[in-house]
């Protein structure tokens, strides 16, 4: 089992590393790194506005590729499909920024789909 330095630091070191595969920790403590560096973000942006809308726009940029190299893996890990990520993440994050200009039915897929997500990320690996 990794601790949170280890894990957290393989999601910055596996980058680009669309192969593999990761495991519940693995994707669970970077998932929390990642949650802790978003609200601080949130306190910069109470703070300043501007400011903070810049510091996530480029938190945003520098993460959008290890993030779906993560999701790869990590549903690789659990036996299902990588192409899902593009189901489960990629359609839901581009309509985080708009859902609230979308239809109530369209809103409702959006939430279905990160949950999935999330239920997805749960489940054990299997075995080769």
């Amino acid at each position: 089992m990794l601790n949170f330095l280890k894990g957290f630091s393989m999601y910055w070191t596996r980058y680009f590393d669309f192969k593999g595969r990761s495991t519940r920790s693995e994707f669970w403590w970077s998932f929390l790194g990642l949650t802790i560096i978003t609200g601080i973000i949130a306190g910069i942006e109470q703070v300043d506005i501007k400011l903070g809308l810049f510091i996530y726009l480029i938190f945003s940029i520098f993460t959008i590729i290890p993030n779906i190299s993560q999701y790869v893996r990590r549903f690789r890990d659990i036996g299902i499909s990588p192409y899902w990520v593009i189901i489960t993440f990629i359609i839901p994050s581009l309509l985080v920024y708009t859902i609230k200009h979308l239809p109530w039915y369209l809103q409702v897929i959006d939430i279905v789909l990160i949950l999935s997500d999330i239920v997805l990320s749960i489940l054990p690996s299997k075995e080769e």
